[in-house]
């Protein structure tokens, strides 16, 4: 990207920005800053490790980019413990198996001084429902209507894991009575620091709300830049050039830690990198070919040797999330396993060239992942992968392609990389109706089980927390009985500042990093 090329500069030229840049009396007015607020909480420059296309939270995976940069607010939110907490509604209800009422907390305004009403939430959510594909499907929405200071939603049926879902980032309350054709740069939404100018997978600009119903944020304005790259983000720290980065990867951590100058927070994410197995056009529709590449894997080693607080994942659930990772029968390292499923497979090493073969043909699995994003192919994993699969007899071809779209599309693969949010939203039901229903937009393995089928559509009735852990419990069990999946690490989430900076944010889920009280001392 052009802007890691020439940071430094950039940032120099977005300070004279801020300064000189202002506008009129009526775009002051909309920002919301006094003289006096801008000289006492100062700027900061922060780095993520990602930008969606947009900043208007109903398109795609935009919203993400603002609840990092607490810029946008749900109704409900997900704390450190994985709880959901409320946000812009104070209280709420279930009232039936098909109908949520919403308490909408009073005194909230939006970036523009408009208030926040039941009806701006109504619009708000069924604006996203909309435009956005996911939308439908994540609450299963009915109806939505206003009863006093309440918001009444329904749903087609009854769906436990709507309260989760209305937390996903896409369901940021936005003011749909102001222009939304300019969402797309400047949305408004509710949270601490309100956008004042885009660049598209470059950086923006936000200047603190302080009219904010949480209190004064604790900056004035903040720029936020997308640094892509794992090791241009750790270098930007190091120059200076940001104050706070998201997503330190394991080969940059020791850079920062046991070092006065650096504040290192690290906590087990809920994301992990797993393994697609093609059930359907490749040799792994063997389930015992799928057994013995997960009886190959040396978990442990791979985790040690990513380092930076990654763990054994071993199940497709990390052992940060509450369902029951102690008591799961997981995946394991067993050489002596492998040999006894290749033999029941029928491959043995036949002429001694270390592979083993079948029919004449070496079992040959083609392995795809993709430079970044979330078929991301960890060159560590990837390399230590080839090597112990080599060590069983298996030769794995490490395939990194620009795009895999069309690969997925038609199952061109036999093992795919992949780099998931497994709690995006505090509940598992998302990552198994997406990755392991027969019919899941996700499930590029082909994963079809009637018995697995059954426990997630029992999810959707089920709305007792403990109930659902256990359902989710057994599904993950048939997971990895059945070898739907090579569960490798669940890596840590890694975020580092200067030691300028204060209440730096740090969750199990990725989506949130920048809060309220983030300060800096300059």
């Amino acid at each position: 990207m052009k802007k890691k090329i020439l940071l430094g500069i950039f940032l120099a030229l977005i300070s004279v920005v801020i300064l000189t840049s202002c506008g009129g009396e009526k775009e002051k007015e909309k920002e919301a800053v006094s003289t006096e607020a801008q000289a006492s909480g100062g700027h900061m420059n922060i780095a993520l490790y990602w930008f969606g296309e947009t900043l208007d939270p109903a398109l795609d995976w935009d919203g993400w980019t603002l609840t990092r940069a607490a810029v946008g607010e749900t109704l409900v939110t997900v704390d450190e413990n994985l709880q959901l907490v409320g946000q812009l509604a104070d209280s709420w209800e279930n009232v039936d198996e098909t109908t949520w009422k919403f308490h909408i907390r009073q005194g909230v305004t939006f970036q523009n001084g408009n208030p926040l009403t039941p009806e701006a939430v109504k619009s708000s959510i069924e604006r996203t429902v909309k435009m956005n594909e996911r939308g439908e499907s994540a609450l299963k929405l009915a109806s939505i209507e206003v009863d006093g200071e309440y918001v009444v939603i329904k749903t087609k049926e009854p769906y436990g894991a709507f309260l989760a879902n209305i937390s996903d980032p896409m369901f940021i309350i936005v003011d749909t009575s102001a222009d939304t054709s300019k969402f797309k740069e400047t949305p408004i939404c509710t949270g601490p620091y309100m956008v004042t100018s885009f660049k598209p997978a470059t950086s923006f600009e936000a200047v603190a709300y302080e009219n904010y119903w949480g209190g004064k944020p604790a900056l004035d304005s903040i720029t936020v830049f997308d640094i892509e790259d794992d090791n241009t983000r750790a270098l930007s720290l190091q120059s200076g050039d940001v104050d706070m980065a998201q997503g330190i990867r394991a080969g940059d951590i020791a850079l920062f830690t046991d070092n006065k100058d650096y504040i290192v927070k690290s906590t087990t994410g809920t994301r992990i990198e797993f393994l697609v197995m093609n059930t359907v056009k490749s040799s792994l529709s063997d389930k015992n070919l799928r057994l013995a590449i997960n009886s190959a894997v040396d978990y442990d080693t791979i985790a040690k040797v990513v380092g930076g607080g990654a763990v054994p994942a071993k199940a497709p659930f990390p052992a940060s999330a509450p369902y029951g990772y102690d008591e799961l029968n997981k995946q394991t390292f067993d050489l002596e396993k492998t040999k006894n499923l290749l033999t029941e497979a029928g491959y043995k090493d036949t002429n001694n060239d270390g592979y083993v073969d079948k029919d004449g043909k070496n079992l040959e699995i083609n392995v795809y992942g993709t430079a970044g994003g979330n078929t991301r192919a960890n060159s560590t994993i990837a390399e230590l992968l080839e090597s112990q699969l080599k060590t069983a007899g298996i030769k794995a071809n490490i395939k990194i392609a620009e795009n895999l779209d069309e690969i997925k599309k038609n199952g061109e693969f036999d093992l795919l990389f992949q780099n998931w949010q497994t709690v995006s939203t505090g509940d598992s039901q998302w990552f198994l109706d997406n990755a392991f229903k027969t019919d899941g937009s996700g499930n590029y393995g082909k994963y079809s089980n009637q018995q697995l089928d059954d426990l997630i559509n029992k999810l959707a009735t089920t709305f007792d927390v403990k109930e659902r852990q256990k359902i989710t419990k057994e599904a993950s069990q048939i997971i990895i009985d059945e070898g739907y999946g090579t569960y490798i690490v669940s890596q840590a989430n890694v975020n580092v500042s200067n030691n300028k900076v204060e209440n730096m944010g740090n969750f199990p889920i990725d989506y949130y990093f920048l809060k309220a009280d983030t300060k800096i001392n300059k």
